[in-house]
């Protein structure tokens, strides 16, 4: 999803605005954390369906936004407080954790996978938040990956997972929130957590 100058050729954005879109946006992933518990909550596949129907319906609109001209300026004028300029040529945040969440929970035992996809809901707006505020410069910190770590454990511990569990998960999730790529974390961290859950569950 595109951001409003980059698409939309409207002015940038002032610093209050673009301070509102990142808080709105924060809140938004963490909201996303309720997905792995409601997947998980409701009967038979219906989960996995619902999943997948997400991922599709994200997928459907990167590719109608970047095909067709006229749908993407509708995106960039309907997200402008939302999506950031760099999104307007790539995939959305939005997007890749979507595709994160489902892959995640196609690969893990369910239980497994919402927890993982719950971490990742929590965890990146954590680092995020404190990185911005405690770090140095608008690349990873070291406040921020700390942040991760510590959000991504208490919310294992939260979940029900041991002590030992939980830290190995943080330091999963701050390991996986710390690849510079964008949007890669969005994708790494429900995999790598949900992998280090599995294999400690064997």
């Amino acid at each position: 999803m595109n951001g409003g100058s980059a698409a939309g050729g409207t002015q940038p954005l002032g610093v209050s605005t673009v301070a509102s879109r990142e808080d709105l946006r924060r809140a938004l992933h963490a909201i996303s954390a309720l997905l792995g518990p409601a997947a998980l909550a409701l009967p038979g596949s219906s989960g996995s369906y619902a999943l997948a129907g997400l991922v599709a319906l994200a997928l459907g609109l990167e590719i109608a936004r970047h095909a067709s001209p006229f749908v993407g300026r509708l995106v960039a004028a309907a997200g402008r407080t939302l999506f950031r300029p760099q999104e307007a040529h790539g995939v959305s945040g939005a997007t890749s954790l979507a595709v994160g969440y489902f892959v995640a929970w196609l690969l893990f035992d369910h239980r497994l996978a919402a927890a993982a996809i719950v971490v990742a809901g929590l965890a990146d707006p954590a680092a995020a938040l404190v990185g911005r505020r405690l770090g140095r410069g608008s690349g990873k910190s070291v406040a921020g990956s700390t942040a991760c770590a510590c959000t991504a454990a208490a919310a294992l511990l939260a979940s029900g997972f041991v002590p030992l569990t939980a830290l190995l998960g943080g330091v999963a999730a701050a390991t996986a929130e710390r690849v510079r790529w964008r949007g890669a974390d969005n994708v790494l961290v429900p995999l790598l957590v949900g992998g280090v859950l599995t294999l400690l569950h064997v």
